[in-house]
């Protein structure tokens, strides 16, 4: 099997230097609408010189919010091509933070966003290294900072717009993914200064939805309800299962990481709302969960969704967390199933634990990627949740199941 090949791109102004831009007279480089710019960063292949990449983005917790994804890739800098001190280089003045860099892997891109440190390490024998850490565009809304102003009552997926779209945030439309909201939010004065990351993420936990940066870097808004597709859905096996991927590790949980069985849920300017499940606490002691200053528009909508919650999450869950694979094992088209897989899809797990008994097959929806790529190695861990507390589904024979308690609130 052919070993997948992946590619690490930085984006660099070599206009001054006469890099691979626009050209007059240039039967190639002249083309107009081509993919030569007359200047600016352009993402550069800067691959003959990496030594190891590592990517992760997600969450590893169900009721987390997904954070900034990160990437970390160690370049070979013998020559000094990329020490920032070293005027001879093609680089000089370019090796700095900010920059954008994506990843991909057989074409499939599976990181983008911007360098936020470049650390150089030197060895007395010569052997020197460029190690580049970047964060996912997260980091350019955390950084942030909204003016005040009123908003309407509005949409959830509509109160994100409107701040992607707020001048001091100024997101390109062209990188957004925003499903449309089921969740009604109250009008809302935003104060000065308020981070437009957290505001986001508020938002969020107001329609208990999922707000992630894509692989490809786009700002991504899912409302609560979630309706999978199993025509496409990827399947990991480790038994004889036609057109299954074969993992090389696999991690089973059962426990009480997300048990709650008591959730206050408070919105702004409301009043504090309660759901108890006693029959959990009573089996399992009273473990708690609370939720404050969410843009709901009533304390009924606010008790409404502490009661949804408990109802997802007043047992213990048996479960699988995580699966492994190695990509220098799989065929290309496996290669393509898996690095085109994104946070909230859907997966099949497959897995009979020491080959013995009734195999555990279980739908999981993807909540973490991590890539540790090597010389020798590709190694791909998708974070998984189960996708059994999710929403009804009619005509599905996993999710329409009568007698279940997965209705929406």
């Amino acid at each position: 099997m052919a070993v997948p090949q992946t590619k690490v791109f930085i984006g660099f102004d070599l206009s001054a230097s006469g890099g691979n831009l626009f050209t007059l007279n240039d039967t190639t480089k002249g083309v107009l609408d081509s993919i030569y710019v007359l200047g600016g960063d352009v993402l550069t292949d800067v691959t003959n010189y990496v030594a190891s990449v590592s990517v992760n983005r997600g969450k590893s917790r169900e009721l987390d919010r997904f954070t900034a994804g990160n990437a970390s890739v160690t370049l070979h800098n013998d020559s000094r091509i990329f020490d920032p001190f070293n005027t001879s280089s093609i680089y000089f003045g370019q090796v700095v933070p900010r920059k954008p860099i994506v990843i991909e892997t057989d074409g499939e891109r599976v990181f983008s966003g911007f360098i936020d440190d470049w650390d150089l390490t030197y060895d007395i024998s010569g052997k020197s290294y460029a190690i580049v850490a970047a964060v996912d565009g997260f980091m350019r809304l955390s950084m942030a900072e909204l003016n005040s102003f009123t908003t309407t009552s509005q949409l959830s997926s509509d109160r994100v717009t409107a701040i992607l779209n707020r001048p001091e945030v100024a997101w390109p439309i062209a990188n957004r993914s925003i499903e449309t909201g089921l969740t009604s939010l109250q009008a809302d004065t935003v104060a000065e200064n308020t981070n437009a990351l957290q505001y986001l993420q508020l938002v969020d936990t107001t329609e208990n939805g999922q707000l992630f940066m894509s692989r490809s870097g786009a700002v991504t808004f899912k409302n609560r309800a979630f309706n999978p597709s199993f025509i496409s859905t990827v399947v990991f096996a480790d038994d004889a299962t036609p057109n299954a991927i074969r993992y090389s590790n696999i991690e089973v949980i059962y426990g009480s990481e997300n048990l709650y069985n008591r959730v206050a849920v408070t919105r702004n300017g409301g009043t504090t709302q309660v759901a108890n499940s006693t029959t959990s606490q009573d089996a399992y002691g009273v473990a708690s969960y609370s939720i404050d200053g969410v843009l709901l528009t009533s304390d009924t909508e606010a008790f409404n969704l502490a009661s949804y919650l408990v109802g997802l999450y007043d047992q213990p869950e048996l479960r699988i967390n995580q699966v492994t694979v190695n990509l220098h094992d799989k065929t290309p088209e496996q290669v393509d199933q898996i690095c085109q897989l994104e946070i909230a899809d859907v997966v099949q797990v497959i897995f009979t634990p020491n080959q013995i008994g009734s195999p555990i097959n279980q739908y999981a929806i993807v909540t973490g990627i991590s890539h540790d790529i090597g010389i020798d190695n590709h190694r791909v861990s998708i974070q998984l949740a189960s996708v059994s507390v999710r929403n009804f589904v009619l005509d599905s024979e996993q999710f329409g199941i009568l007698d279940t308690n997965i209705l929406a609130y």
